[in-house]
């Protein structure tokens, strides 16, 4: 395949990308409106190794609630804002007394060959994220994009550059390991006292 074609190829690719991320916004307006979340869908299962060295997985974190969020640390535009708010999430569930215990937040990367372990401690200390509910994992590439993908997290790498095109999406998985919503990570106004508060709500189902 020449060079035009391929580019041609991942433009088509990014158009798609784009419309599931309307179509998944969409939903989520949608959800909006319900005072109770419902359930999406079982969330797929995954063990994957965190910045201490020990294995994770979802069923470590069963009785939690818990933020999935599927990032790289070198993106170049939406994945350290979006930390930052999900930094916020995480203070206010410190406030309330619930992070660690009853909550917790998971951040995978799907770029595990510039996210070493040191990477990702580095990328996690800037965002003050408390290890004690914070986890920062990562396994192969195509492990974490497979696994993005079962999640509804869709992944196109650009071989050219080294990037990676996705949906800027923040899971939320109950504590039976059910994904119960998404929210759109790319928002500003993202109330993150809501988030968290959604977080204690299913905590306590």
């Amino acid at each position: 395949m020449n060079t035009n074609a391929q580019n041609s190829w991942f433009k088509i690719v990014v158009v798609v990308l784009l419309l599931a991320m309307i179509g998944v916004f969409g939903y989520m307006m949608l959800k909006g409106k319900d005072t109770k979340i419902g359930v999406i869908k079982p969330a797929p299962d995954f063990k994957l190794e965190n910045i201490d060295g020990k294995n994770v997985g979802l069923a470590d974190l069963s009785g939690k609630a818990k933020l999935v969020y599927f990032f790289y640390s070198t993106c170049p535009d939406v994945c350290s804002p979006t930390t930052y708010t999900i930094s916020k999430v995480q203070d206010a569930l410190v406030k309330k007394g619930v992070f660690g215990d009853k909550t917790a937040i998971v951040s995978i990367t799907f770029d595990p060959t510039k996210d070493t372990t040191e990477q990702l401690k580095e990328f996690s200390g800037r965002f003050h994220a408390d290890p004690k509910g914070w986890y920062f994992l990562r396994g192969g590439e195509a492990e974490a994009m497979g696994l993005a993908e079962k999640f509804g997290v869709m992944v196109m790498k650009d071989k050219q550059g080294g990037t990676f095109t996705h949906n800027n999406v923040i899971l939320l998985v109950d504590k039976k390991g059910d994904l119960r919503t998404y929210y759109n990570g790319s928002d500003a106004d993202l109330d993150v006292e809501k988030v968290a508060q959604d977080m204690i709500q299913l905590s306590k189902e």
